[in-house]
């Protein structure tokens, strides 16, 4: 899979700087550096979220008073600000 991102210019330096000084001045460290980074975030933030059986039942009813009021994108919307709101 392929990840694209864009970075300010300082933080992008300092990332390929700190990549290449563990990984080495070779093709692959900064994949490597990027695998690291983003699994140790994904267990970090792991440890914060519950898991979700049924994410359908966690909004179930919360929004019903928006029913018909908003399209189904909105609702989305508005549940994602939710979830947001709640677990950030």
């Amino acid at each position: 899979m392929v990840l694209k991102f864009e970075f300010e210019g300082e933080l992008e330096n300092k990332f390929r700087e700190t990549a290449m000084k563990k990984f080495g001045y070779a093709k692959g460290s900064l994949q490597k550096a990027s695998k690291e980074a983003l699994s140790d975030w994904v267990h970090q933030q792991s440890t914060k979220i519950p898991k979700v059986e049924d994410p359908f039942k966690l909004v179930e009813g919360i929004l019903s008073h928006l029913k018909g009021k908003k399209t189904s994108v909105q609702l989305q919307h508005e549940a994602v600000n939710l979830w947001t709101k709640k677990y950030s």
